[in-house]
Parts: structure tokens; sequence; C-alpha cells
């Protein structure tokens, strides 16, 4: 594959910034994100600024409204609430799905990405450990075999990452999350489904729980 056009890799680089920026609160909820300043932030031109929106708006991230633009969304208590229990639905199924034990081709990659993930977080690296979260349950969830349920699983994510990375910053959280991937990987390579689909829908819980304990102390 030929390198990508400038534009679409200024939209991407601009794209992970920004997400990066919302995720881990350097951007707080309903802040808004004016294209001009975008444009000169990032040294972009105001088309590439525009796409780049479209990409956080398709992922959750912000909300676009006529006449007063971009700003980065809030969720309400009552949002997150029914998010969840959508994820824990659909998780639990894919997970119940899952052919077990795994391929060892496939435990080897999601071995890989559990040790990405993990020297991201001695690292520090918070880009890495955001991009490999979502590797590691991208990947997980496509072992069930059904690409519209991984899809839907997958579009779920990318609505909760305002949620899931509220509390990335906390080493006591990481490490914990770095625990339950591990958990969940040797899970794969047993026979156990419903300790699988237990696992996965417990390891989303701390975030909601932490989000919404922030949401309390901001009212």
């Amino acid at each position: 594959m030929g390198a990508q056009p400038k534009s679409l890799q200024s939209v991407t680089t601009v794209l992970l910034a920004l997400e990066e920026d919302i995720v881990l609160g350097r951007l707080y909820p309903r802040e808004r994100l004016v294209e001009e300043q975008l444009a000169l932030r990032f040294g972009i031109k105001r088309h590439v600024v525009r796409q780049v929106l479209s990409g956080l708006e398709a992922a959750g991230l912000i909300v676009r409204q006529g006449g007063k633009g971009a700003m980065v969304r809030e969720y309400s208590a009552e949002d997150v609430m029914q998010l969840y229990q959508m994820r824990e639905i659909v998780e639990g199924q894919a997970a119940a799905m899952i052919d077990l034990p795994i391929a060892e081709t496939d435990f080897d990659r999601l071995e890989k990405i559990c040790d990405d993930y993990a020297d991201a977080i001695e690292q520090t690296n918070m880009r890495g450990v955001i991009e490999n979260n979502k590797r590691f349950h991208r990947e997980v969830y496509r072992l069930c075999g059904n690409d519209f349920l991984a899809d839907v699983i997958d579009n779920m994510g990318q609505k909760a990452n305002l949620v899931r990375f509220s509390s990335t910053s906390d080493p006591k959280y990481l490490a914990q999350a770095r625990d339950e991937h591990f958990g969940i990987l040797q899970a794969l390579k047993g026979t156990d489904n419903a300790l699988l689909a237990k696992l996965c829908v417990d390891h989303m819980q701390p975030s909601r729980r932490i989000y919404l304990e922030k949401m309390a102390r901001m009212k």
C-alpha cells in the first residue's frame, strides 16, 4: 500500500490528538471546538478541520448543532446508564458466542496486544494505553463470528470512550484494567463461556462508576 495522501494523514493525526485531549479531560464537556482555532493550532485547512470534526462526531465525542458549532459531548447519568446497559447485553452475548478455546494464533495476537497495553501503562504512554485498549476489545469481540454484532459493539465502544477513559490517569485503575485484560485472555484459552461473559461485563463497571462519581462531584 502506498503512502496516504497528505490531507488524509492530517485528518488521522489531528483526530487522534483531539480524541486524546477529550478522553483525558484536557478538553471539558460542553467546551466549544472553533474551526479557526483548530486550523491555526494544527496548521491545517478548514476543510480538513471539518473532516476531523465529522470523525469526532461519529465517534460520539462531540456534538454539532446548526448555528452553535461543535462542542465536547457531555453524557448525563441516564445516558451513561442506558449506554452501559446496552454494552452489557451485546458484549455478554458476543462473549457467549465465541468458540472456546480460541485458536493459538488468535491467542498469540491478543497476548501481544495485552503486553503492548501493559508496556504503555508502564511508560505512561496514554496514547498507547488508549489505542491498545481499543484494539484488545475490538479483536476479542470479532471472535464471536458475527460481524454485525461486532460492529454494534465497536460502535457502542466508541460512544463509551468518554466514559471509558475518564479514569485512565489513575494508576490503580490502569493496573486493574491491565490485570482484567489478562484475565479475559486466559478465559479465552478455556472452555467456560459463562465465565468469559462475566469477566467482560465486570470489566466495564469501574469506568462507569468512576465517571458517575465524577459527575456527582461536579454538581
